[in-house]
């Protein structure tokens, strides 16, 4: 199968922003930027990216351990349930997606009528627009 056009102002502005891109990201020589910083301030920036790197990975390994800690926990709980069709249950991974339709909390009452028209409204925008012209 080949590939799809595209038009001829498309192709131009995708040429164009991926012009823009690699003159962006134009790399600089070593000596250019060893030329433009002093000693002091080269070891400076060094000292703050061994900081950051090492900031960087007491997190991924306090998130890596709270991961395990979970799952640990979770191993535990089913272990726990008697055996037979509850821990067979339990153990049945949830594959469902997130319903994308949810009412979120609110801090006021509900207005009668009103989520239902906002969702009637919605879905006939997006199957035609027939509300829309009222």
């Amino acid at each position: 199968m080949g590939a799809l056009p595209i038009s001829a102002k498309a192709e131009h502005t995708t040429k164009g922003n991926k012009n823009t891109y690699l003159e962006a990201l134009t790399k600089l020589d070593a000596t250019e930027i060893e030329e433009n910083l002093t000693p002091e301030e080269l070891a400076e920036y060094e000292a703050r990216a061994k900081a950051y790197s090492r900031e960087k990975m007491r997190a991924e390994r306090a998130f890596a351990a709270d991961i395990n800690e979970k799952i640990r926990i979770k191993k535990a709980a089913i272990a726990a349930l008697p055996a037979g069709a509850t821990r067979d249950a339990a153990m049945v991974e949830d594959e469902d997606l997130f319903p994308l339709k949810r009412k979120l909390p609110m801090y006021t009452p509900a207005i009668p009528g009103f989520y239902e028209d906002k969702q009637r409204l919605a879905e006939e925008a997006v199957s035609g627009g027939a509300a829309l012209k009222k």
